[in-house]
C-alpha cells in the first residue's frame, strides 16, 4: 500500500532539478493547535515553509509536554524564522476531565525539542486564549487543524460556538483504525488525551478530516532525506534538522525498532490539508471511547451498507508516499516565506 522504498538518488534528483510540481498555489489560512513537541516542530516549520500554507496563528496546550513549555517552544519556533508577527496563544494546561496527564520525555525530551536548548535569555510575549476572537472575527474560511490533544479546540467551540461561521474545515491527527494504539494497547495517544474533546469536535456540525495512526506511522522520514535537507536547505532549521530527527529517531528505535524511517504524524496532516488529491478519504462517522478500560479506542463502520446516514467525518486511509516525500523535502529545502 505503501512503498517505503524511495531511493535517495531518485528524491534528490526529484527534488533539486525541479521535477516536482506543487501544483496550483491556494493559500490556506490555518489555525493550528500544537503541544511542540518534535513532529509538532517539524509541523509547524512545514506551514511556515509552505507556499499553500498562511499561518495565522499557534495555539498551545498540554499533551508532548506541558502547556507552559509547549507555549515556549512554539514561540522559539517562530523566533528562528523571524515570524514573531504569528501570534502564540495560550491553550488548555489539563483536559476537560480535570485528570492528570503524563508527558513524554523519552520521546520528545525534557523540555520538547530533543536536544535543542532554548538560551534562557529568550523572551516572549504569548497572548490569551481569547484572542482566537481576533483571528476569526477578521477572516473567513480558516482552517483549524489541531495536531495534539483536542481540549482547546473544544474549548473555543464551546466558549465561542458562533466562530464555526468563520471556520471552513477542521483537520485532526489522532486515532488508529483497525491497529494497535501508540499509547495504549488500542488508543493513539491525541485521542486518549481527551476524548471527551474530540468528541466535542466531531460533533461541531464542521467537516472534521481525520489523519489517523494508522496512516500517519506510514508518513516516515529517513536518515537520507534529512541528510539531504541538512546538506542543502535555505531553511533557517538547516542546522536542528538533524540533531532533532536523530533524537526522536533513537526514540522510535526503542519504540518500534521494525521501521525503515520516523514517522511526522504532525507534519503529514498539514500535507494531508495541501494535498488531499494524492490521498484516499472515506465519509464514515467516527466513535471515541470514553470509558476508562477503552478510552480513546476509535472506530467506524467500514461496512458498505446501502442508506448509510451520510456524516461529516472524513477519515484519511491511504496516501502516495513518493509524492509526500517529494512534497515535504521540496518545501523544506527552501527558504521561510516572508511575512
Amino acid at each position: 500500500m505503501y512503498d517505503l522504498r524511495l531511493k535517495s538518488s531518485s528524491v534528490e534528483y526529484a527534488v533539486m532539478i525541479g521535477s516536482f510540481s506543487k501544483g496550483e498555489v491556494c493559500m490556506k489560512k490555518v489555525v493550528l493547535f500544537a503541544d511542540p513537541g518534535i513532529d509538532d516542530t517539524f509541523a509547524i516549520i512545514y506551514a511556515l515553509s509552505s507556499p499553500d500554507i498562511q499561518l495565522m496563528a499557534v495555539v498551545t496546550g498540554f499533551g508532548n509536554v506541558s502547556k507552559e513549555d509547549a507555549t515556549k517552544n512554539a514561540a522559539y519556533i517562530l523566533s528562528l524564522a523571524g515570524r514573531e508577527d504569528i501570534p502564540v496563544i495560550t491553550g488548555a494546561s489539563r483536559p476537560l476531565t480535570g485528570e492528570y496527564e503524563p508527558f513524554y520525555p523519552e520521546i520528545h525530551g525534557e523540555d520538547g525539542i530533543g536536544p535543542v536548548q532554548i538560551p534562557e535569555s529568550f523572551t516572549y510575549a504569548a497572548k490569551p486564549f481569547s484572542s482566537i476572537l481576533d483571528i476569526t472575527s477578521s477572516n473567513k474560511d480558516l482552517y483549524f487543524v489541531d495536531i495534539g490533544r483536542n481540549t482547546s479546540m473544544a474549548l473555543s467551540f464551546n466558549l465561542y460556538p458562533f466562530i464555526k461561521e468563520s471556520i471552513k474545515e477542521v483537520y485532526l491527527m489522532g486515532g488508529a483504525f483497525l491497529v494497535p494504539g501508540n499509547v495504549t494497547e488500542i488508543a493513539e495517544a491525541n485521542f486518549h488525551g481527551d476524548p471527551t474533546a474530540t468528541n466535542f469536535v466531531l460533533e461541531s456540525g464542521l467537516p472534521v478530516y481525520v489523519a489517523p495512526l494508522n496512516v500517519t506511522q506510514y508518513a516516515q522520514l529517513k536518515e537520507e532525506h534529512i541528510r539531504l535537507l541538512a546538506q542543502k536547505s535555505k531553511n533557517p532549521f538547516k542546522n536542528i534538522f538533524k540533531p532533532i530527527f536523530d533524537f526522536y529517531q533513537a526514540a522510535y528505535e526503542k519504540l518500534q525498532p521494525d521501521l525503515e524511517g520516523v514517522p511526522l504524524h504532525d507534519l503529514y496532516t498539514l500535507y494531508l490539508l495541501s494535498n488531499l488529491k494524492n490521498t484516499t478519504i472515506i465519509q464514515k462517522k467516527i466513535f471515541i471511547s470514553t470509558d476508562k478500560p477503552t478510552q480513546g479506542f476509535t472506530y467506524a463502520d467500514f461496512r458498505n451498507m446501502e442508506n448509510e446516514p451520510k456524516s461529516n467525518h472524513f477519515i484519511n486511509i491511504n496516501f502516495k508516499y513518493e509524492d509526500y516525500v517529494k512534497n515535504v523535502l521540496s518545501i523544506l529545502l527552501e527558504e521561510i516565506k516572508g511575512k
